[in-house]
């Protein structure tokens, strides 16, 4: 069996655009890939194309040698868009593997240690504060909204959300980066005074036993992230998650707080993760498999299990990368719970041949052969990206 033709589609997520990768071979199996990027669509899927060319006639089995390959081709260009364009590819390679031998990627790994896997509702309230029109769902705008919101997280069993900062009408206006504020890494009163008043009101009405997680990603440095992260105290978080390129800042902040500190999305390949595990700079890692593949994937999940740490993926990009997650997830001891956006695009399980089964806020792991499911290309062309900046 060889590879005939690699081709990318870039689909409209509502918020983001979404990147992927089909791979045909002669033997008529097609792998399906992942390699979402907000701000670099086009350029993630050109370098996808550009490695398609040398991909072209290799074995599709051999995804490990495929990934060296490409690495080597890509030498210079180590990490960020190399790294993500290679991931969608090889995604596709271990759903062919999984097709040829009629086995589900996960046993491919090792085998399934669990039959479902808990999710959490990520960016609850954010998406339908930012989005509602197009996802079709009631518009957040206040502290009320939260109270309503937090009654459907409690009846569709999820253990868990992760929120933002909000802009509510009911809350103080918060700066925005064209001030310079968010770049600065410095965080002002308002913003500590909005996060309480949003995960305290999270907190009341969900209770003491559901996960709640805030999203800061890069927009506070150190001492911005420790204010927030003591502020959060009271709250019994989840995990704040915080991002930065220095594990000894990072490891500052978690001694400095009783506030979980989950990091890792930014990051790519096992040797970005190492220092920080070395470190023990972070309670939770949480690592992107569609800028990580599954090959890489699997192998920095086995690292932070090493050094005695819970992953936690981050997957806010399409299904198919909460399929390649899934397979991931099920087969690895360390896995904590899994990001899910439960305010979708209104079209996601129109692209899928199998969409997904959630049951009680957690996802069923299938036994179909592949990643799970294929997309569905007539469907993916009638939502086309249109090039502009949602998020």
């Amino acid at each position: 069996m060889k590879i005939t033709n690699v081709k990318t589609f870039i689909v409209d997520g509502v918020f983001r655009p979404r990147t992927f990768v089909k791979v045909d071979t002669d033997a008529g199996i097609v792998g399906w890939g992942d390699c979402t990027e907000w701000q670099a669509a086009y350029s993630v899927a050109g370098t996808v194309n550009q490695l398609g060319e040398i991909m072209i006639g290799r074995d599709p089995m051999a995804s490990e040698a495929a990934w060296w390959e490409m690495a080597s081709f890509m030498g210079r260009q180590r990490g960020g868009i190399a790294y993500k364009a290679m991931s969608g590819i090889d995604s596709a390679l271990w759903d062919i593997r999984g097709k040829a031998l009629g086995a589900p990627v996960w046993q491919l790994l090792g085998g399934k240690m669990r039959d479902e896997l808990q999710l959490y509702w990520s960016h609850c309230g954010s998406d339908c504060y930012r989005y509602s029109e197009q996802l079709g769902v009631k518009k957040l705008s206040s502290l009320d909204g939260i109270r309503e919101l937090s009654s459907e997280v409690l009846e569709q069993g999820f253990t868990g959300i992760k929120t933002n900062i909000l802009r509510l009408d009911d809350l103080p206006v918060l700066p925005t980066k064209k001030n310079g504020v968010g770049n600065s890494g410095q965080i002002t009163a308002g913003q500590i005074n909005n996060a309480v008043k949003v995960i305290g009101t999270f907190r009341e009405s969900l209770g003491p036993d559901i996960g709640i997680a805030i999203d800061t990603a890069l927009s506070f440095r150190l001492g911005g992230a420790i204010k927030l992260a003591r502020a959060l105290e009271p709250f019994n978080m989840m995990w704040l998650e915080t991002e930065t390129w220095d594990p000894e800042s990072l490891r500052t902040v978690r001694e400095s707080t009783t506030t979980t500190i989950c990091h890792g999305e930014s990051l790519m390949g096992p040797e970005e993760y190492r220092p920080f595990l070395e470190t023990h700079a972070q309670d939770i890692v949480m690592p992107d498999f569609a800028w990580n593949g599954i090959t890489m994937g699997k192998k920095i999940c086995d690292l932070a299990h090493l050094y005695d740490t819970a992953i936690s993926p981050h997957n806010c990009h399409s299904p198919m990368n909460t399929l390649v997650s899934a397979n991931i997830c099920a087969v690895v001891p360390n896995f904590m719970i899994l990001e899910f956006i439960n305010d979708d695009a209104p079209w996601r399980d129109d692209i899928m041949t199998h969409p997904f089964e959630v049951k009680n806020g957690a996802l069923q792991v299938h036994d179909r052969p592949g990643l799970g499911s294929d997309l569905i290309e007539s469907e993916l062309e009638k939502h086309p990206w249109n090039g502009g900046n949602n998020w």
